[in-house]
């Protein structure tokens, strides 16, 4: 388990993209029983304060004490810190299981296995992430160039 984003946590939580609001709305019309969501990976709180707004209890987990440190703080909101392949949580307990730009981090076979573990029947997971921007060409040329030929290998 390998934290990436300790040393600048705070300045994820400020320029993190936003997700659309219809996104949300279509997992509230399809998603009936709103009792206990899992926001894994939660990085600075982003989306578990979304589903705070319509959620009982939001379970938000990261590998990162200064992700959760910086992140937004709600009543409902339940932090801690746990791998995503290996929580303290109870089987069947979620409805929703959210993972918003991050599945790429985990050990997909274990995380898995921990969702089919924790989700009650029916439940639903959300993988969620988002492309590369398209500015202008100019522009996404020089994104395109920082991908391939700057940070590619890595």
């Amino acid at each position: 388990m390998k934290d990436n984003f300790s040393t600048q946590s705070d300045k994820y939580a400020k320029y993190r993209p936003s997700y659309p609001k219809e996104l949300f709305n279509y997992l509230d019309h399809i998603i009936s029983n709103k009792n206990n969501a899992w926001d894994c990976g939660t990085g600075n709180g982003q989306i578990a304060s979304i589903l705070s707004k319509t959620y009982n209890n939001v379970y938000a987990t990261d590998i990162s004490q200064f992700q959760i440190d910086n992140a937004t703080k709600k009543d409902t909101i339940f932090y801690s810190v746990q791998a995503a392949e290996k929580t303290n949580f109870n089987e069947n307990f979620f409805n929703l299981i959210v993972v918003a730009q991050a599945i790429h981090w985990f050990n997909f076979d274990e995380f898995y296995s921990e969702v089919k573990r924790t989700a009650q029947k029916d439940a639903l997971l959300a993988v969620i992430g988002y492309g590369r921007l398209k500015i202008s060409k100019e522009i996404d040329d020089l994104i395109s160039d920082f991908y391939v030929n700057i940070i590619g290998k890595y």
